[in-house]
């Protein structure tokens, strides 16, 4: 009786190894992280010195955005998550430090930072909501955003607009996907930029 008790208590992990053994247990799907990249832009001011301090944030994105995974448009009623590729942190925080980025480039000015500030520093502030960050219907890397500049006593909108932008990916895989996304980003924060130095323009022939 003994060596029966035995005998089921040690077939499966028999079987276990003898599973192992052949190959039969699948090793799970690989994960792959992305991140944003920033690409070198030229600037578009020549006079980064004068420009005010400039805070981004909030930056929000939709909560159907607010994913570990990439998202890709399924229809125009449905989406799905693809669950091998995935952010390599905070959507929305990745969005803000890479727009920061990307408007010191441009604006070559290192007064721009993240909304709230340990600077002490007022300033321009810049809102942004993320309506769309993925793939759309047609494989397209999809940007639209809200977005709005306020006055350094946050009491005057300056400027608000809605930016769309569909990029098509140089490759078909995730990282053109993401190339695609980043290059929406960049065409973004040009926009911005080209704003936020016609609005400082304007000031500063307003107070002379």
């Amino acid at each position: 009786m003994s060596n029966n008790i035995l005998w089921r208590t040690l077939f499966p992990a028999l079987v276990v190894l003898i599973f192992l053994a052949s190959g039969c247990v699948k090793q799970g799907a690989p994960l792959y992280y992305h991140t944003l990249s920033s690409p070198e832009q030229a600037s578009v001011s020549s006079s980064g010195n004068s420009l005010p301090p400039i805070l981004v944030g909030p930056v929000r994105i939709a909560s159907f955005l607010d994913q570990e995974q990439l998202v890709r448009q399924r229809t125009s009623n449905s989406i799905s998550l693809i669950e091998q590729h995935r952010w390599a942190g905070n959507l929305s925080e990745m969005l803000s430090n890479a727009l920061i980025t990307l408007l010191t480039q441009e604006l070559s000015s290192e007064k721009i930072y993240s909304f709230p500030n340990t600077h002490n520093e007022g300033g321009l502030r810049l809102e942004l909501d993320f309506l769309h960050f993925e793939e759309d219907q047609n494989r397209m890397a999809t940007l639209e955003a809200r977005w709005r500049i306020l006055s350094e006593d946050d009491q005057a909108i300056l400027h608000a607009a809605t930016s769309r932008y569909r990029i098509v990916p140089e490759t078909k895989d995730y990282d053109g996907l993401v190339q695609g996304l980043s290059q929406g980003l960049t065409r973004l924060s040009m926009e911005i930029s080209t704003k936020i130095l016609l609005l400082t323009s304007s000031t500063e022939r307003d107070q002379s």
